[in-house]
């Protein structure tokens, strides 16, 4: 648009400049049409034209782009796994089963992770902030055990191999009790 704007006013300049220098010539045909003219005829007069109106281009703002925001840089733990009880371990008669985690770097609380500790894909400890989880006694069995990281929102971060342990817990047989 600009450009055409321009080209019109370009082509009106150069017309001007030359019938400045060449005349203009306002007559009447052999029909009594009005003519105009560089190059008199018998019943025509010399006119010199009204100025030019130059126009100023309207001034467009540029239209804004949108900044976008970077997101933030997402939260990298390098490592994240299950430290004890050890993968295919057996633990005989333990009231209270404990999990230790390592993390690295360290959980990062400000932006709201947590850690969650799943047995055989269902949790027994949700939203804690501590490396040393307890769980208390198990059944007898074998069991995987998971540990993940999750942000506030609850989507899972990060997870730690699953590992297998072995619950044994002895068991006495009652006696019938003698008269």
């Amino acid at each position: 648009m600009k450009n055409i704007i321009l080209k019109r006013l370009f082509i009106s300049a150069l017309m001007f400049t030359f019938t400045a220098h060449a005349g203009l010539y306002k007559g009447l045909d052999e029909e009594g049409n009005v003519t105009y003219s560089d190059k008199p005829s018998a019943n025509s007069e010399i006119i010199v034209p009204p100025p030019l109106t130059v126009v100023d281009a309207p001034k467009i703002k540029p239209k804004e782009e949108a900044v976008e925001e970077e997101p933030a840089a997402e939260y990298k733990y390098t490592s994240f796994s299950i430290s004890s009880p050890k993968d295919q371990q057996t633990i005989w008669n333990e009231p209270d089963l404990g999990v230790s985690l390592q993390l690295t770097p360290a959980l990062n609380t400000a932006d709201g992770h947590n850690i969650w500790l799943l047995m055989d894909g269902k949790p027994l400890v949700k939203n804690s902030q501590s490396l040393t989880l307890q769980i208390g006694r198990s059944d007898r069995g074998a069991h995987q055990l998971q540990a993940q990281i999750r942000n506030k929102e609850g989507k899972i971060i990060k997870r730690s191999q699953k590992i297998t342990v072995h619950i044994k817990n002895a068991v006495i047989k009652k006696q019938p009790l003698k008269d």
